[in-house]
């Protein structure tokens, strides 16, 4: 579970979080369903539910889905899109039985937590089958620009934080968590449901960045973060940066999963 300063960021990015938020595309969406239908899952238990960007469409799938969350206010909009079972909770200690579901999936939220493999593991007590996770990687397409331009926003960025006084941020970017995370705890299976080439301009990424819909951007005033994307924009102008995006489809068998630790045994009911 993210810490308790986490949990709090993501309770105030929440009214932005899904229009900050790029949805699944159609290939993305179509092999994640195909890939909870290849793993026999049925019951499904999606761990940092969200908003239920990926829950809700799933259920109009046919697909029966429980949503945990440790934050109120994401899982408050998770309940304006008609989600019905939806649980606030640690992603540490889930409140349910053991083997209460086919499997467990995570979306985007293993680079969020501090121990992401205590997580998964915790998902297996509570799985039949199978834990997944859905991860994105992404890389330059050859030919394409170097990474010197990214490398200055986040330098400019930080040297306005360091200004005022603020840290900048520490951990690395989701992808690149994530990667490790894969690394350190290989899958049984991996599939990649999707790769397209996506192409966005400076300012683009820029009005992402001015609706503070990322958590570290909540950690400065708004005039600070204001002041840095005036600052990236006047060194930097608009360029275009194009790079790989890959969606891939992570499965671990429940039974390994539980031999590489000891959960805690829950008996309560879903």
């Amino acid at each position: 579970m993210p810490g308790t300063r986490a949990v709090r960021e993501f309770d105030e990015i929440a009214p932005v979080y899904d229009e900050t938020r790029e949805p699944l595309d159609a290939p993305t969406f179509d092999g994640l369903v195909h890939g909870l239908t290849e793993e026999r899952v049925e019951q499904l238990l999606e761990v940092g539910v969200g908003t239920g960007r990926v829950a809700a469409p799933l259920g109009r799938r046919g697909m029966t889905v429980t949503g945990i969350d440790a934050s109120r206010e994401m899982l408050a909009r998770a309940r304006a899109k008609r989600i019905p079972r939806l649980v606030r909770g640690s992603a540490y200690r889930l409140p349910f039985r053991n083997r209460a579901f086919d499997g467990t999936l995570f979306v985007h939220v293993l680079h969020v937590l501090d121990d992401p493999a205590s997580a998964l593991r915790e998902a297996a007590r509570v799985s039949r089958r199978t834990v997944l996770a859905l991860v994105s990687d992404r890389d330059r397409p050859a030919g394409g620009p170097d990474g010197g331009t990214q490398r200055q926003i986040r330098e400019i960025m930080n040297e306005v934080l360091k200004e005022a006084g603020l840290a900048p941020p520490t951990r690395g970017r989701p992808w690149e968590r994530e990667r490790e995370l894969l690394q350190r705890v290989p899958p049984n299976r991996s599939t990649r449901l999707s790769e397209r080439e996506v192409t966005e301009t400076l300012d683009e990424r820029l009005a992402r960045m001015g609706r503070r819909g990322n958590r570290w951007m909540l950690r400065a005033p708004p005039e600070v973060v204001e002041r840095a994307i005036a600052r990236v924009r006047e060194r930097l102008g608009n360029p275009t940066f194009t790079y790989q995006r890959r969606y891939v489809l992570a499965a671990w068998d429940s039974d390994g999963l539980r031999g590489a630790g000891t959960p805690v045994a829950l008996e309560q009911g879903t």
